[in-house]
């Protein structure tokens, strides 16, 4: 079973606070949504391009540099939702602080530790 809590807007509730509920992101931007969803179309076109370059035996090189683009075209969705989470985590430690704001915290230190590896 998955890590559960409540997320919304304004308010995160640790699984330990509440009853089991799916995690669902709520207040998102629908322009950075529809952004998100084409630069994600857009990685999606140079991963097929680049198992083509693998299976033409295109040079070594070259794969690289695509493997690079498409390594920054999602990074560029990674922190466009970083960006969306800690806004929303920030609303939320605001205004519950406490041992919901250390959690908080903490969730952010491992998102972070996880996208820097």
């Amino acid at each position: 079973m998955a890590r559960k809590s409540v997320r919304t807007a304004s308010s995160t509730v640790s699984p330990a606070l509440t009853e089991t509920v799916d995690r669902l992101a709520a207040g998102i931007d629908p322009a950075a949504r529809s952004a998100n969803l084409l630069q994600l179309q857009r990685a999606k076109g140079q991963i097929d391009g680049i198992r083509r370059m693998i299976e033409e035996d295109r040079y070594c090189a070259d794969i690289i540099i695509q493997i690079t683009a498409a390594r920054a075209s999602l990074q560029v969705v990674a922190k466009s939702l970083l960006n969306a989470h800690l806004l929303a985590c920030h609303k939320a430690a605001m205004n519950n602080g406490g041992a919901a704001a250390d959690e908080m915290y903490q969730e952010l230190v491992d998102l972070v530790s996880k996208m820097t590896k």
